[in-house]
């Protein structure tokens, strides 16, 4: 992958963290009345999923930055941030907590982290 397209990658998913990370943080109620179906949640619990999410999103940005010194470590925490976070919302639909309408969201997590995959692969043969 060029480094033009990984930077473009990580300023975009960056971004989008960043920003749901601070709705999440600032506007616990308000996000959890506009990104349903989740099952209800405390706003402890909605600020503490914004942290995570801003903390992604500065470490993306950040990587944007410097692409062939900081994507490859960019890449492998997004793999299992993404395909982590993937799997707890997936498992919650399989157990019945969640309604399917909330694959939608996971199967993006999904892509994101096969993209961030390429990502590490690439980065990794090109510093070799």
């Amino acid at each position: 992958m060029k480094s033009a397209s990984i930077r473009l990658f990580l300023l975009a998913v960056g971004s989008a963290h960043t920003a749901f990370g601070v709705m999440g943080l600032a506007l616990p109620r308000w996000f959890y009345g506009a990104v349903p179906p989740w099952p209800p949640l405390h706003v402890g619990q909605i600020q503490i999923a914004g942290i995570f999410d801003l903390s992604l999103g500065a470490l993306f940005l950040f990587a944007a930055r410097d692409v062939a010194r900081y994507a490859p470590l960019a890449a492998m925490v997004g793999v299992i941030a993404e395909w982590g976070h993937a799997g707890v919302r997936i498992g919650h639909v399989i157990a019945g907590d969640n309604p399917s309408a909330d694959l939608f969201l996971p199967s993006v997590m999904l892509l994101m982290g096969a993209a961030f995959v390429v990502i590490a692969l690439t980065q990794g043969r090109a510093d070799h």
